[in-house]
């Protein structure tokens, strides 16, 4: 009876050390690592603000600033392609995306909204831990960019940078933005912002385009040496009218399979965007395209295609203006 007692004695401590136990990995998880996501939440709200950092934007734009240089595709002969990648990805995606283009030996940049960026901070570090590059793509992926005012602007571009930094402690030095024509003026924010590049591409790839390796040869040979591809991820927000400048700060976010209604056929399984990426890199390796990092593309000085005809009717405006006051000018003198 006594050795019964001794062992009912011994489980009932191991039981109790065991409660004790568990009770301090309760705590220290609903504590100490609270705090800690409690301080990162703090951290990405003073982020989405980032009122000093847009202050000293305005003071760079009303000192004077050049435009952020434009990085664009390569001349023949180069045998090379680079891959943007435009709106963050979600985590398991970005995962698939990094193994095919490890399998390559390939890079991109993937250009993240800066909202996204602070709701999916794993997917960031996960970019960041594997090496590749980040660039800004407005705080929700925002659409004809050059249309908004300057403070909408600053206020994107600022706040996706600190957002990212936060989130990487790495601060971006590319721009791009969703059907967005770079303006001269857009460019000054841009730099002014801290970005001291806009990238701009010469093809757009859309997810579901290929269905196969032998998909992917054809629409290869149709790339130009020395491309530029953006690859789309990310949907693009658009700006309201009616909103007077206010914008739509939704999240860019991947869509989701929608519900059949009885009685439909559900549609076929789409093609992993992975998948594509792969087809699409093995069919440029067989071309003898090497994928390079877009910083080592051509950066000018960038003058926007229509930049001539814009300029030729202010001059046509400034001409007929002249005469109109000639004209004027001339009748008064007639009544005299």
């Amino acid at each position: 009876m006594g050795n019964l007692s001794y062992k009912k004695i011994a489980a009932i401590a191991l039981a109790v050390l065991l409660v004790i136990c568990a009770g301090l990995v309760y705590l220290r998880d609903h504590t100490s690592v609270g705090k800690h996501e409690l301080n990162e939440i703090a951290d990405v709200s003073a982020a989405y603000q980032a009122d000093e950092e847009i202050a000293e934007a305005k003071d760079k734009l009303q000192a004077g600033i050049e435009p952020a240089q434009v990085i664009t595709t390569l001349p023949e002969g180069a045998s090379c392609v680079a891959i943007v990648i435009d709106g963050l990805p979600d985590r398991p995606l970005t995962a698939r995306l990094i193994d095919v283009l490890e399998k390559h030996q390939a890079t991109a940049t993937f250009f993240v909204e800066g909202q996204n960026a602070a709701d999916q901070p794993e997917t960031i570090r996960l970019l960041r831990d594997k090496g590749f590059e980040l660039g800004n793509y407005t705080l929700v992926g925002l659409a004809d960019f050059d249309k908004a005012s300057q403070d909408e602007q600053l206020a994107e571009l600022c706040r996706t940078q600190k957002i990212v930094n936060v989130r990487s402690a790495f601060t971006p030095t590319l721009f791009r933005a969703p059907r967005t024509v770079f303006t001269d003026e857009l460019l000054k924010t841009v730099h002014a912002a801290g970005l001291s590049y806009a990238v701009k591409e010469n093809m757009r790839y859309k997810k579901g385009t290929l269905a196969s390796q032998e998909n992917a040869a054809a629409y290869a040979a149709n790339i130009p040496d020395g491309s530029i591809i953006a690859v789309e991820i990310g949907h693009p927000v658009e700006r309201k009218a009616e909103t007077k400048g206010d914008i739509d700060e939704r999240p860019a976010i991947d869509m989701k399979p929608t519900i059949h209604d009885d009685g439909q056929k559900p549609a076929a399984p789409t093609v992993d965007l992975a998948d594509e990426l792969d087809w699409l890199l093995t069919a440029l390796e067989n071309r003898g395209f090497k994928v390079m990092n877009v910083n080592g593309f051509r950066k000018i000085h960038y003058i926007p295609a229509n930049a001539a005809v814009l300029a030729g009717q202010a001059k046509e405006a400034a001409k007929a203006q002249a005469d109109a006051l000639v004209n004027q000018e001339g009748g008064a003198a007639d009544g005299q």
